[in-house]
């Protein structure tokens, strides 16, 4: 048995260590949130985000896209932040969101301060603060760091319930349960892994609630008497508010129930399939030029793990119960992404964040089991060194490597060559006679995230065929649809410019008529030699 921890840390300590991370996190999310392409999935939920702006209606989608709890965080931000009319909104406000949700999630580990320790708080925190890919994410417009907020307070509130708290800790579970319905439906594994868990540490463990001694004089008032009715009722009452908006669309309802059906056939892969390992290979050892390892938290996750079955926890059984779940529920959430053939680098998020929280009890594991000065001296040395690699990573991760397909973490992501086409095509704008220009965009996923970028110009239209007839401008397509095009250009004549990146594997052709192409040079020739003309 692993010898029981013989530091502790003050609360003002605790305070100290989550100062420092906020402080960390905050220097790492917020500046240059515009610098990086919007990825496919952030564009389109950018795009659902201003529609409800501008209709106060949000369509669900059951085959894709998710919940609406994410749009309705953004909406509430923007309103809070004055971004003004949704056309005029940015790819750094936008992704301003995902950030404070990650520092609310940052604090909220001082929730589970009793279950995890004080130290293992500070340890799990600072870890947190900096983790590459906790970083990365919290950066990107998608709903994963939202939803493992939601996980993260159930969690927590069904802690404090367990240690004697009153019924409205079961009020918040249930409310932040049908949140996570509410964000992605995904969040249905990390329940079978709850309840994967909790089965375990019944029966390993045994109850959650602390031992009494004494007499027991009656039952306690604030306590509820069918506590997971109480969390299922919450939890169902929330979800359908929030589908319903408000109890009017109740057809959103029906279809966030029925979506799992198209949810278990792309489980299969549909183009996103991946060798079991993939996800192990995030966390502990990936290279593609450099080397990338978060295998710090994954080491010091496995050394958490340990000391949850092996600890001495004498003194306090019920903390054992909690890091038990937390160990059980972590593994079998990575058993059962890798079991999937359906894989991408943000769904494991969740799990990658409960293996932190034991990264960082398997830090203070380490540091109160250690009996002299020499040894945690030797200890606080290789955390640094430790800590150091993973701000360098992050830093590589979040700047330049931001758009890189070398970067574990970018998956399918919209080339930086992209940029380039952006400000040609508004040139080609403002030079085009008025009401003579539009854009034809050929694309197999209709050009995204193209329609983000150009949404206040009305005449581009998206196609992922090519049209009978070509009357466009500007066409953008595919190298391999260059062929079909020019045989329906039908005597027009257009000048091809070089090609575009969309992302990787997929390459864009320009096609300017050949009159605004003529209008376009001389106007550049003009400004060019203004620009070098003496004053």
């Amino acid at each position: 048995m692993l010898p029981p921890q013989k530091h502790s840390l003050s609360l003002i300590g605790l305070a100290i260590f989550a100062v420092i991370s906020l402080v960390i996190g905050a220097y790492y999310r917020f500046p240059a949130l515009g610098d990086r392409p919007m990825h496919t999935d952030e564009a389109i939920l950018a795009m659902k985000s201003a529609e409800f702006q501008a209709t106060g209606h949000f369509q669900y989608d059951p085959k894709d896209y998710h919940g609406p709890v994410m749009h309705r965080i953004t909406l509430l931000w923007s309103r809070i932040a004055g971004w003004g009319d949704s056309s005029k909104w940015t790819e750094a406000q936008l992704r301003t969101v995902p950030v404070i949700c990650s520092l609310l999630l940052l604090l909220s580990t001082l929730l589970l301060r009793n279950a995890l320790g004080r130290l293992g708080t500070g340890f799990a925190m600072l870890l947190m603060c900096i983790s590459p890919m906790m970083v990365y994410y919290s950066r990107y417009f998608i709903m994963e760091v939202p939803l493992v907020l939601w996980i993260t307070l159930t969690l927590a509130a069904l802690w404090h319930y367990s240690q004697g708290g009153g019924r409205w800790w079961l009020l918040v579970a249930g409310i932040c349960l049908g949140l996570q319905h509410a964000t992605k439906e995904t969040f249905a594994i990390n329940v079978v892994a709850g309840l994967v868990g909790y089965g375990v540490t019944k029966v390993m463990v045994g109850d959650f609630a602390p031992r009494r001694s004494g007499f027991d004089i009656g039952a306690n008032k604030s306590r509820a008497a069918h506590p997971w009715l109480w969390v299922i009722v919450a939890a169902v009452l929330t979800s359908i508010t929030i589908y319903s908006e408000g109890f009017k669309d109740w057809q959103a309802v029906k279809d966030s129930a029925l979506t799992y059906m198209n949810y278990f056939e792309r489980s299969g892969g549909s183009g996103h399939e991946k060798p079991w390992h993939y996800y192990l290979t995030l966390i502990f050892y990936r290279k593609d030029s450099l080397v990338w390892s978060e295998a710090m938290i994954g080491g010091l996750g496995i050394v958490g793990m340990l000391y949850a079955f092996l600890g001495n926890h004498m003194k306090q059984p019920t903390r054992q119960a909690f890091l038990v779940f937390l160990s059980v529920y972590t593994l079998a959430l990575f058993g059962i992404y890798s079991f999937l053939a359906y894989k991408t680098p943000w769904c494991i998020l969740s799990a990658q964040h409960a293996l932190t929280l034991l990264a960082g009890v398997g830090a203070a594991a380490i540091s109160g089991a250690l009996r002299n000065g020499f040894g945690r001296l030797v200890f606080k040395v290789l955390f640094g060194l430790g800590l150091y690699q993973l701000f360098a990573q992050t830093n590589l991760a979040i700047h330049a490597y931001a758009a890189d397909s070398r970067n574990p973490y970018v998956y399918s992501h919209t080339s930086s060559n992209l940029m380039r086409l952006l400000p040609l095509v508004r040139d080609l704008q403002k030079t085009a006679p008025d009401n003579a220009f539009n854009v034809l965009v050929v694309n197999r996923d209709a050009g995204w995230p193209l329609p983000w970028y150009w949404r206040d110009i009305r005449s581009v239209h998206y196609t992922n065929a090519i049209p009978e007839t070509l009357d466009a401008r500007v066409i953008i397509a595919e190298p391999e649809m260059k062929a079909a095009l020019e045989a329906r250009f039908n005597g027009k004549e257009y000048v091809q410019q070089d090609l575009f990146g969309l992302r990787p594997g997929v390459m864009l052709n320009v096609w300017i008529e050949r009159s605004l192409y003529d209008r376009y040079s001389l106007r550049m020739d003009q400004e060019k030699q203004k620009k070098n003309s003496p004053p």
